[in-house]
């Protein structure tokens, strides 16, 4: 399974990372976070990428 960072999901988007943080809170977008606290790394699936795009329809 391949996973893509925070920063590179919104890139990809062409959002600011705390829009993703929000997708992330609200269930939009499914990942993982890698670790406790604040400094703990966030892990988005490449499929959960795709799955957000096909249900919201973005090309």
């Amino acid at each position: 399974m391949e996973f893509m960072t925070l920063e590179q999901v919104a890139k990809y988007f062409g959002v600011h990372p705390r829009t993703v943080m929000r997708w992330l809170q609200q269930g939009s977008l499914k990942g993982y976070k890698l670790g406790k606290g604040k400094t703990a790394l966030l892990r988005i699936p490449k499929i959960e990428v795709k799955r957000f795009l096909d249900k919201h329809k973005i090309k």
